[in-house]
């Protein structure tokens, strides 16, 4: 029953994920202050767990697991210099230097026991004038996903005329993220606005920041993270139980819209398929989903200096959309043409050939004893459509949650690596076992089908139509995957 009521309390829908923008962002924020002589920017730079771990693992440079007084220092005098050298501040077109003044560095607790990272600094320019033309630009982490937001107000005297960022703090310095804005978070890399005197109608209210996702200690809702991260010894039970929560976990994650569950039983319908194959398609699914973790986590600890990993999932997502095309377009061909072929009949002889000396033959009516179907045979059980149903199954497994990728490596940095690899095969199990149901149901659902009346002409191209299903969702995962990597942005 106490096993019961935890998969009960833990199995339920996924919150957002543990960084409330996501576990590869990097979040940056610029609040600037013009004074009579000097302007002021206070950076700070919110690194959620995956970039955070492997900027520690740099400032780690003995590598011993803990960042001690002086890496920490070593870290805190070259961190400004190389964030000012992407900040441009200029002043009726003259450059002014910015350098850098008080610093503060922190490690808030992340998921799967894996902190995150803030960094802020002030900087600090000369003014040669209360009054011109100001453009300030940030062009840190340009590669980067995460919030950008930038602010600018004015002190005693001045005003800010025609100024191209708020005056209101929307995040409150990155520690509470609007709810509202989580979908498509601002990203403002750049101001400009003109210092004036300031009058009385210029003297405007700031209002008060929206309350938002915060960022820091308590914001963590992500359940499969949780399971790495706790602190009770990994007796049997407990692993027991957080295996099969991780399972519960990743089969809720197969309900949330995508993972090819359209793909699948369009597949299965047109194909004819079978229990086998909607069995063989999830242990696909499990293989592809757990190596593709695996894969993504070794990148991320030997090579993140020359690959970012968040930049390897549009890449993933359309390869996978690719493989998803091509099998629809290869489909849609053979099927229009068994379908214009005219009337195929799909001949289920139960041949039951019971070799006796007399070699009898029971073959049944020779005319009323074949399952008659008016739709064209697909390969069936033959290589080719293995192969097909193998490149489906990659496809849908191609794309590694972010969530596993944390438990990776949260598992590597509490040294419970065994434990972590085996959630992350529990989770793929469950995710693969949602889409294997729905083979299955549509599997038995296209055999209650087949017994309804039906057009012949109609019936033979119900196979086409679910290869064309196929391959608009093929289309639709490659223009999402374009729209990820900034392509299609770029042509319009």
């Amino acid at each position: 029953m106490r096993l019961l009521l935890v998969l009960l309390a833990l199995a339920v829908p996924l919150a957002a994920a543990a960084h409330p923008l996501g576990n590869f962002t990097i979040n940056r924020y610029a609040a600037l202050h013009v004074g009579q002589h000097a302007l002021t920017v206070h950076y700070v730079v919110d690194m959620a767990e995956i970039p955070a771990f492997q900027t520690i693992t740099d400032i780690d440079k003995n590598g011993d697991g803990t960042i001690d007084p002086d890496e920490r220092e070593a870290y805190l005098s070259r961190a400004p210099a190389d964030l000012a050298r992407h900040l441009t501040l200029t002043v009726d077109g003259r450059e002014q230097p910015l350098t850098a003044g008080r610093r503060t560095f922190s490690l808030p607790p992340g998921a799967g026991g894996l902190p995150t990272l803030r960094l802020e600094v002030n900087f600090e320019a000369s003014l040669p004038s209360a009054r011109g033309a100001v453009e300030f630009r940030d062009g840190n982490f340009p590669d980067r996903l995460g919030w950008q937001e930038i602010i600018a107000h004015a002190g005693e005297g001045i005003a800010l005329a025609e100024s191209t960022v708020p005056r209101t703090d929307r995040s409150r310095a990155l520690r509470d993220y609007p709810t509202d804005l989580l979908a498509s978070p601002p990203q403002v890399s750049e101001a400009r606005f003109r210092m004036v005197s300031a009058t009385s109608s210029d003297a405007v209210a700031e209002a008060s920041a929206p309350r938002g996702v915060l960022a820091g200690p308590g914001r963590f809702s992500d359940r499969l993270t949780e399971l790495i991260a706790t602190r009770a010894p990994l007796g049997p039970g407990l692993v027991l139980t957080s295996l099969l929560v991780a399972a519960a976990l990743g089969a809720l994650h197969a309900l949330s819209p995508g993972h090819g569950k359209t793909i699948v039983g369009a597949y299965l319908v047109g194909a004819r398929g079978t229990a086998r194959h909607a069995l063989f398609l999830g242990l696909v699914v499990t293989a592809t989903h757990t190596l593709g973790v695996y894969a993504l986590g070794l990148v991320t600890l030997t090579a993140s200096h020359y690959i970012v990993p968040e930049q390897l999932f549009p890449w993933l997502g359309a390869a996978s959309g690719l493989l998803v095309l091509g099998i629809g377009a290869s489909l849609a061909t053979t099927r229009l043409e068994a379908a214009r072929g005219g009337h195929v009949h799909s001949h289920e002889h139960g041949h039951d050939h019971d070799h006796h000396d007399d070699h009898h033959h029971d073959h049944g009516d020779h005319h009323h004893g074949h399952g008659h179907s008016h739709v064209p045979a697909d390969a069936g059980e033959g290589a080719l459509a293995w192969r097909r149903l193998f490149a489906l199954g990659v496809s849908g497994g191609l794309l590694p949650c972010p969530s596993a990728l944390v438990v990776m490596l949260g598992a590597i940095a509490l040294g419970r690596i065994a434990f972590g690899l085996l959630l992350i095969v529990a989770f793929s199990v469950g995710l693969a076992a949602v889409l294997t149901a729905i083979g299955l149901l549509f599997v038995y659902a296209r055999r209650w089908f087949n017994h309804l009346p039906a057009d012949g002409r109609v019936a033979r191209y119900v196979p086409v139509a679910s290869a064309l299903v196929i391959s608009v969702a093929g289309l639709l995962i490659v223009v999402q995957a374009l729209a990820q990597m900034g392509v299609l942005h770029a042509w319009t």
